[in-house]
Parts: C-alpha cells; sequence; structure tokens
C-alpha cells in the first residue's frame, strides 16, 4: 500500500496533523470498511498509533529498541500467489529484549497440496486434513501479532501473503510496522549469500530442517538477534531500527539530453 506507506513517513516527519491523516485514510481502498477515525481500530490492525490532541505519531518512533515486541514470523504455502494459493502453516516466536516470550505454530487446512511443496517442506495433504481452517488459524493469529514489529527473512513475501490473505476472509490488511532481516543482515555483517540455510552454516547452528514455518522463525530470530548485536550505537529507537535496515534508495537516471 504506496500510499499508506507515504501517509507513515508524513507521520514520522511530522508534516501531518490528526484531521488530515484521518482525511487520506478515507481514501486508501483496503481500509474502506474500517472506522478510521477510531485509533483503536488502527491498532486492532497492528498500527501503533498514537494521538496526543492534534498530534499523532507512531509509537514505535518512541520505543527503545529493547523495550518492543517483535515478532519473528515464517509461513508455508500452497504456491507463491496469495491470489491462487493459501497459507497451509504459520509460525512464529514473539520476542522482547532478546527473550522468547511466546511462540505460535499451526498448520492449515487445504485440499490441495501440490507434490513440489510437499518435496519441499515435507508436509503432506495427511498432515493438514484435521487442521483448522484458514479463518480460525488467522483470527488467532491476528490476537497473537497484536501491533508487534513483524519481522521475516524475505519479510514482503511473508507480510503481504498474510495480509491479503486477511483482507479475503474480511479481517482487514496488516498495518503492522516490519523488517527483514536479509536486508538487516546485510547492513550488520559480511556474508557471500543471505538465504537462511546458508546463513544457519554462516553462524555454524542448527534448529532444524527448513522449510518448515516454526523452525524458520527461530532461524530468522536467531539472524535477528545476531544484527541486534552489532547495530551503532546511535540506533536506539524501534523506528530508527526500521529505517536503518531498509535497503538505500535507487538513484533515478537522468535521461541524457540528445
Amino acid at each position: 500500500m504506496k500510499q499508506f506507506d507515504y501517509l507513515i513517513e508524513k507521520i514520522k516527519r511530522g508534516k501531518i496533523d490528526k484531521e488530515s491523516f484521518i482525511r487520506e485514510l478515507k481514501g486508501i481502498k483496503s481500509l474502506e470498511d474500517v472506522e478510521v477515525e477510531d485509533f483503536e481500530n488502527l491498532r486492532v490492525l497492528g498500527l501503533p498509533i498514537v494521538a496526543n490532541g492534534e498530534e499523532i505519531y507512531i509509537e514505535t518512533s518512541k520505543t527503545p529498541i529493547k523495550e518492543q515486541k517483535f515478532c519473528i514470523v515464517d509461513i508455508e504455502a500452497s504456491g507463491s500467489k496469495p491470489s491462487e494459493f493459501q497459507i497451509i502453516e504459520i509460525g512464529a516466536v514473539m520476542v522482547q529484549n532478546g527473550v522468547e516470550i511466546d511462540r505460535f505454530e499451526s498448520f492449515i487446512y487445504t485440499d490441495f497440496l501440490p507434490e513440489s511443496i510437499t518435496i519441499l517442506t515435507g508436509i503432506t495433504l495427511e498432515d493438514l486434513k484435521d487442521a483448522p481452517s484458514l479463518s480460525f488459524v488467522l483470527e488467532l493469529f491476528r490476537l497473537f501479532l497484536s501491533d508487534a514489529v513483524f519481522v521475516a527473512h524475505n519479510v514482503n513475501f511473508d507480510y503481504n501473503f498474510i495480509s491479503a490473505s486477511m483482507q479475503k476472509i474480511g479481517f482487514g490488511p496488516l498495518l503492522n510496522r516490519k523488517l527483514c532481516t536479509i536486508e538487516l543482515s546485510k547492513k550488520c555483517f559480511e556474508a557471500q549469500k543471505y538465504g537462511l540455510g546458508f546463513l544457519m552454516e554462516f553462524f555454524d547452528v542448527s534448529f532444524g530442517e527448513q522449510h518448515r514455518a516454526l523452525v524458520d522463525a527461530k532461524m530468522a530470530d536467531f539472524v535477528f538477534k545476531q544484527c541486534l548485536s552489532t547495530l551503532p550505537d546511535e540506533i536506539e529507537t524501534t523506528e530508527e531500527l526500521i529505517e536503518f535496515s531498509r535497503p538505500p534508495k535507487k538513484r533515478k537516471r537522468k535521461k541524457k539530453s540528445i
């Protein structure tokens, strides 16, 4: 949601007041069924927004990293496109100040599973036949995630897949702040590759077979903690960490005049 991301940047720069923010939110299609005037509704969708009179700010801009809850997430799905396939497993660990404080793990029912996914993950239709429905698991996961920062290895895949799945069943999109451990890793240490499998070999650790949701979430959590231990001293708040993790913006090349 580029329009939404642009609004968040405005808030972070102090360039928008509460009334203007609400007016612009109402113009975002994916939020058309949300009562955006009530900021608690936005927090339910994961946005940690605070209003102080007419001033509004993102809570993560003032929360020290040690106090922030980070939800490290991984999913397995029956295919790569949420418009055509579905999530079959979610695994997540909730971490605060370097300590796991909770975890989430569930299979999700489906009656279709390509053989290629079984080969990759080891998950079979037999494993999923008695699993709870997608809507049941996503409702529980929404409550588990709350307004924590959503962290994943290649975060856009997991985040966008879950968000699209939630919108399909009428739960509204994810609005949580998010952070990618691949991009953060590139800022914190040098490695030949940044895939989870390679990084586990790089650090000489093992959490089990890759391509299972909770195992991969624990791997990503390990990588995340390695990154936090090497952060520059000036990175103090959660929002500063998110900003630090982002890849540098590509400069647009100017067209040569003929």
